[in-house]
């Protein structure tokens, strides 16, 4: 039978741990070894160096940085470990500011807004009559007699659970009176005129 320790170490052994990481600036090749080699204490699975961006007036994952490049390297380590970690462990051995040295995750927002499509869109999204970018929406969800109910229905709510809050009373929902309901409200408060042209 297994013990909680194996099941543990299999866990955690199974898992891969991916990360990106960017360096600002000059990065000899001397720093790329060191690199590696910091990371092995992590059991490096795969250590890859995607590419050096040109030089950018200010280069994305770094706004206090103008005008350099930077070197772009993907690794994926067996030993878990965290962003956070990573880049304080990796700046002090490499001796590289934290200014100029970032750790990402492949599925973070930033990450996601910087990757190439392999195959991108060519032309205007309007020279397209059918919109297909667009999928397939359901319009009454935006807008029309079924989503004003369903909006004014929510205020309604809204405005109950603030009343609640306050501690007011909620008036209780009955049929609606209108002022032709009862016979004292069917004459007209303007009083007729007893003058009359014709009479003599």
């Amino acid at each position: 039978m297994k013990t909680f320790k194996n099941y543990l170490q299999e866990s955690t052994l199974a898992k891969k741990y991916d990360f990106r990481v960017k360096v600002a600036g000059d990065f000899t090749s001397e720093q790329e070894d060191k690199l590696k080699t910091m990371l092995a204490r992590y059991q490096v699975e795969t250590f890859k160096k995607v590419g050096t961006t040109p030089i950018q007036e200010l280069p994305l994952d770094f706004p206090q940085i103008k005008n350099c490049e930077v070197s772009i390297y993907e690794v994926s380590l067996n030993y878990p470990t965290t962003q956070q970690e990573l880049t304080e462990y990796l700046s002090t051995g490499l001796e590289v500011s934290r200014q100029k040295l970032v750790v990402r995750k492949p599925g973070e927002p930033t990450e996601e807004y910087q990757h190439i499509e392999a195959n991108p869109r060519t032309g205007a999204l309007l020279d397209d009559p059918n919109y297909k970018e667009a999928g397939d929406p359901k319009f009454e969800d935006y807008y029309g007699d079924k989503y004003n109910s369903g909006f004014v229905k929510e205020l309604n709510d809204l405005l109950k659970l603030q009343r609640k809050a306050r501690g007011e009373e909620i008036p209780t929902e009955g049929a609606a009176t209108y002022n032709t309901d009862s016979p004292a409200h069917t004459e007209s408060p303007i009083k007729q005129s007893d003058y009359n042209p014709l009479r003599k």
